[in-house]
C-alpha cells in the first residue's frame, strides 16, 4: 500500500481534478471527491523533496510548488508552513486543503455584502473547525474564498490545491469586525488610505 501510494503523484492528481471540474462542476460532491484525491497525494512522506522550494510567501514561512499548470491561471499545488495564525484572506479562486504535518484552528467566511464598496466587506463566519493531520477542508470560488489558519502546534504543514494559480495576484486580506478589506502587499497601517474595489 506504501508503495501504491508513493507513486501517486501531482500530475495524476491534477489530471483527475480536470476530469472532475469538467464532468461535475464546482459542487459538494465535486469538492469532496477533489478532497480525497489530495488526501490520497498527502500520504506521501516525501513531498518536501518532490517539489520546487518557493520559500516565503504572504503568510506562509516556508512553500514548495508541487505542481504549477503549463497554461496562464491554470491549477497549482503549494505545500506550506505557517508558524503563526495568518491574516484573514483570499486566493482569489477556489482550493481544497489538506492538513499535512500538525494541527490547526481553520476559520472560513462567506461574504454578505455587493462588494460594490471599495475597501469594504461584510463578511459571516461560516466554519470554525479544529483541523487534524489528514483532514480536508474546500473553499467555493469568488467571492467566497475567504478563511483563515491557526497553528495549535509550534508550526503546521499544508497541501493546497487551487484551481488557479494566483500568487502575487490581487488577494485581499480583511477585517470582519471592521468591515475592512486592503489588498494583501499593502501593511494594515495603510489600509485606511489605500484600498481596492
Amino acid at each position: 500500500m506504501e508503495n501504491e501510494l508513493a507513486q501517486y503523484s501531482p500530475e495524476e492528481l491534477i489530471s483527475e481534478v480536470k476530469t472532475i471540474v469538467s464532468n461535475q462542476g464546482l459542487n459538494e460532491e465535486g469538492f469532496e471527491r477533489i478532497g480525497n484525491l489530495l488526501h490520497k497525494l498527502a500520504s506521501r512522506s516525501d513531498l518536501k523533496s518532490i517539489g520546487e522550494h518557493r520559500g516565503k510567501g504572504v503568510n506562509a514561512v516556508d512553500s514548495y510548488v508541487l505542481y504549477r499548470d503549463d497554461e496562464p491561471g491554470g491549477p497549482i499545488i503549494i505545500l506550506a508552513e505557517f508558524d503563526k495564525p495568518t491574516k484573514i484572506h483570499n486566493h482569489g479562486t477556489w482550493g481544497v486543503m489538506c492538513a499535512y504535518e500538525g494541527r490547526e484552528k481553520y476559520k472560513q467566511w462567506e461574504r454578505t455584502d455587493s462588494g460594490d464598496d471599495p475597501g469594504k466587506a461584510e463578511l459571516r463566519l461560516i466554519t470554525d473547525i479544529v483541523m487534524e493531520e489528514g483532514d480536508i477542508v474546500w473553499w467555493p470560488d469568488v467571492p467566497n474564498d475567504i478563511h483563515m489558519q491557526d497553528p495549535i502546534d509550534t508550526s503546521m504543514w499544508q497541501l493546497v490545491l487551487m484551481g488557479r494559480n494566483t500568487l502575487g495576484g490581487d488577494e485581499e486580506h480583511y477585517d470582519p469586525d471592521l468591515g475592512l478589506r486592503w489588498p494583501a502587499d499593502i501593511p494594515p497601517h495603510m489600509r485606511s488610505s489605500k484600498t481596492r474595489g
